[in-house]
């Protein structure tokens, strides 16, 4: 909004030059100088209307790195502005706690491995009694069920054990993306909540990627129209001049919002980088082309007058003497310096700049 603003600055400058240029020609007129002398020639170019905007800079993916598991931050690997690879080691929890807990767990299911392999001796004997009719029904049994919790105890053990194993492994906590570290806010010592289903637990630090970034716009309401999701836009920097990248529309939200009493709607502009480092927060400027002529006749924006809703120019006769022609014309698409006249004006033809007074001005318009 702000070069909006700014380009309404310039066009003022444009008409109170334009209004002095007018004084300094009534003066001439006033001494006997009917001739225009502040005029331009209809040129054939190239001409794009375009929406300026600026924005700031912010990663497409930005991932919080948290901890599966409780524990005490042990060592931090990593700093602030590193950039990583997914998987790399980012810090360590203590791990007295959960290497005892793992010794524990694997001791319990060396005891319930034993205490299978004798519940499945004493099933498999007393089964073959039973079928024999030496052991009764009810010892046949009991060897059977103590056989079956056996079972089931191992299965318990050998779940803990994996579950001990994997804790320890969580110990060590890795990159989920690759990306480059930022808020890490944390220390070593530091006591930490492990995430869970009812608890996020405790944020360790951000990893953004920043090889596809994007920047969000605010558009005024008159401009959104012109809009389009997937429309190719320009990225740059003025803190990097000679930095520039080809985004794309990717997202207009479908609501308006007030902002400095104006209704605005916000999109978004996304970028890759190409392996360039550009780092988030940073300031840039995005060109969006809504629309585009080549080989267009064109003039500069002072050369043309409203009154109404008509629009005209000053044509500047070959013959001084014979002053200047009002003249209607058709104009399409602008940009900051340029206007595009459909009808009304044809290349080389020269305009005045400022509006003509006096004996220069013939009463007939053309």
């Amino acid at each position: 909004m702000l070069k909006k603003a700014i380009i309404a600055i310039i066009v003022i400058g444009i008409l109170v030059g334009g209004g002095l240029a007018l004084r300094q020609a009534s003066n001439e007129s006033k001494q006997g100088k009917n001739e225009v002398t502040v005029t331009a020639k209809a040129e054939r170019q190239t001409i794009e209307e375009a929406i300026d905007e600026s924005g700031f800079v912010e990663p497409v993916i930005s991932t919080d790195v948290r901890s599966e598991i409780s524990g005490k931050i042990a060592r931090i690997l990593v700093e602030q502005g590193d950039e990583v690879a997914q998987g790399t080691p980012l810090m360590e929890l203590d791990r007295v706690t959960l290497e005892n807990d793992l010794i524990q767990a694997q001791r319990n299911n060396q005891s319930d491995l034993l205490r299978l392999e004798q519940a499945k001796r004493d099933y498999e004997r007393l089964r073959d009694l039973h079928e024999k009719k030496f052991a009764q029904e009810k010892e046949f049994l009991d060897a059977e069920t103590n056989y079956k919790l056996a079972e089931i105890q191992i299965e318990v053990s050998e779940a803990r054990l994996k579950n001990a194993k994997e804790n320890l492994d969580k110990t060590v906590i890795r990159a989920p993306q690759a990306g480059v570290i930022s808020d890490l806010n944390v220390n070593e010592g530091q006591v930490i909540i492990g995430a869970t289903s009812v608890n996020e637990g405790t944020k360790l630090m951000v990893i953004h990627d920043l090889s596809s970034l994007y920047v969000r716009l605010e558009i005024n309401e008159l401009d959104i129209a012109k809009i389009e999701e997937g429309m190719p836009a320009e990225v740059t920097f003025d803190s990097v001049p000679d930095l520039k990248f080809d985004g794309v529309v990717s997202e207009i939200h479908p609501f308006a919002f007030n902002q400095s009493n104006l209704r605005v709607f916000r999109i978004e502009v996304t970028f890759d980088t190409k392996g360039v480092m550009v780092r988030p927060g940073i300031s840039a400027d995005i060109r969006i082309v809504t629309d585009r002529v080549e080989d267009a006749v064109t003039v500069s924006l002072s050369a043309v007058f409203a009154d109404e809703d008509e629009r005209y120019v000053y044509v500047v006769e070959e013959a001084k003497e014979e002053g200047v022609k009002k003249r209607p014309v058709e104009i399409g698409i602008s940009d900051t310096k340029w206007v595009e006249i459909r009808e009304g004006l044809t290349e080389g033809e020269t305009v005045s700049l400022v509006r003509p007074t006096g004996n220069s001005l013939k009463s007939k318009a053309g």
